[in-house]
């Protein structure tokens, strides 16, 4: 339990630290959704990593290409739905 609530902080920081990095470049908006999905994946990674035991050689690489899939799929749900 202990160590699946860290597993969230750490989630939950490096999604801050990737918004609070974009927002540099980018508007508010687009800098919240980036950490939402950074936050994302790094949970999903480390879940995978601690829970299936999958080597991190194989976790990173794919979290690394997952951020940007999810925040495209964010930003296509975000449309439809305003619509």
């Amino acid at each position: 339990m202990a160590r699946d609530l860290g597993v969230l902080v750490v989630a939950v920081m490096l999604g801050g630290v990737g918004g609070a990095l974009a927002n540099r470049w980018t508007s508010i908006d687009t800098a919240r959704n980036i950490a939402l999905a950074t936050a994302t994946t790094v949970t999903g990674a480390t879940h995978a990593w601690l829970v299936h035991r999958q080597p991190l050689r194989t976790v990173v690489p794919g979290a690394a290409v997952s951020v940007p899939v999810v925040y495209l799929a964010m930003r296509i749900v975000h449309l439809l739905l305003a619509s």
